[in-house]
């Protein structure tokens, strides 16, 4: 076959394993007898033996008319070679013979749930080097085998997580043989494209062992568990309607603040819709929720990212910033009245919706709900001298 894997050439031994016309398949690419599952081994193979003057034996599954046939293949690189041009396949099938096994050693049949199991499975030695890794290391990763044993298991780990790996490998290495519970460790692995994904990997310290004398590493991806994980941190933490923070959420923030800043200098704004009522009756719920969406969005736009912006209930909302003076309190104040004083637009609709707005500055003695309510009562008096 050619470099992109499009067939040349078969023999009369070929042609009876493909099962069909031999001149069907010329000009064809080999990858479409390949079993889906063993495509990205047979893909990385492909890559690999460019590089080499012999690739590594595989095993793949290929299709004839009759099954799947299980086959066992070398290739050579002979694409400089004047008279070739090509990368030339031994393939042998090796169906019956593997029954064969599979029905005298249990051996072969272990070996075979081991390469085709969707964990990574690796044995990696005292020293941190991958000594034999099964084939979901190319399913995966998209990593050609020969090129990771023999190599350091850090080499296909995140720069990031090395630290992580050297001391997971250090614990299971410490564990004593009696210990039943593996060393786990979650970090990520680069694929062949550069991106890296998140594994959890189990070590089990067979050092000892006179028949493995190294760890067993097993590992699964993690991406969509993480990708769940963090949407229902999301959804603790956040306001369903707006996005903005919950109030359990903001009582945090202002917590973990008041550590790093501060508090003294934590300002309070506390925020109430002026019109909204009148939204919701004419319009109804629905146009009511876009116009919250709205508030908030401009929220966030008249403060900085560091401030804190959260939903305190129905048509009320809280900010706290930090400041450095009363100037910067009351430039604050200002961009939040400036940014609720034009008219909000929403499914179409103009509406005339603003905010009476209150403050407070944190004092020695406070808590969250005392200085929110101090900036509620503000905004109270503020709501009744506009309305008088």
């Amino acid at each position: 076959m050619d470099a992109q894997a499009q067939l040349l050439w078969v023999n009369e031994a070929a042609e009876e394993l493909i099962g069909e016309d031999v001149a069907s398949w010329i000009g064809r690419s080999a990858i479409e007898l390949v079993h889906p599952d063993d495509v990205p081994m047979a893909s990385v193979s492909l890559l690999s033996v460019q590089e080499k003057g012999v690739g590594t034996l595989i095993e793949l599954r290929v299709r004839t008319p009759n099954g799947w046939r299980l086959v066992e293949m070398v290739g050579a690189n002979r694409l400089a070679d004047p008279d070739i041009g090509a990368i030339l396949l031994s393939i042998r099938d090796i169906t019956h013979r593997r029954r064969w096994e599979l029905a005298t050693d249990q051996t072969e049949r272990f070996r075979a749930l081991v390469h085709h199991v969707a964990s990574l499975i690796m044995l990696v030695g005292a020293d941190g080097v991958v000594e034999s890794a099964s084939g979901a290391l190319t399913r995966l990763l998209g990593l050609d085998q020969e090129l990771i044993e023999g190599r350091p298991f850090a080499n296909i780990v995140d720069p990031a997580d090395v630290g992580d790996l050297a001391s997971a490998l250090a614990r299971a290495l410490d564990a004593p043989s009696w210990q039943i519970a593996p060393t786990t460790v979650e970090l990520r692995l680069v694929r062949s494209d550069g991106l890296s994904i998140p594994f959890e990997l189990s070590l089990v310290n067979l050092v000892d062992d006179p028949t493995v004398r190294g760890m067993v590493v097993s590992g699964h991806d993690v991406s969509q568990l993480r990708a769940s994980r963090l949407a229902l941190e999301e959804l603790a933490t956040r306001d369903p309607l707006t996005g903005l923070l919950n109030r359990n959420a903001f009582e945090q923030a202002v917590e973990e603040a008041k550590s790093r800043l501060s508090p003294v200098r934590l300002a309070f704004a506390f925020l109430d819709l002026d019109g909204f009522k009148r939204v919701n009756d004419r319009y109804g719920h629905e146009m009511g929720d876009e116009v919250l969406r709205v508030v908030s969005k401009r929220l966030r736009q008249a403060v900085r990212d560091e401030d804190l912006v959260a939903r305190w209930g129905g048509d009320e909302f809280v900010i706290t910033a930090h400041i450095d003076s009363d100037v910067e309190l009351q430039g604050l104040v200002g961009r939040l009245r400036d940014v609720m004083s034009g008219p909000l637009e929403a499914r179409g609709e103009r509406h005339q919706v603003t905010a009476s707005i209150g403050y407070a500055i944190w004092q020695p003695d406070d808590t969250v709900h005392s200085v929110i309510d101090r900036a509620d009562r503000s905004m109270y008096e503020a709501k009744h001298d506009l309305s008088g």
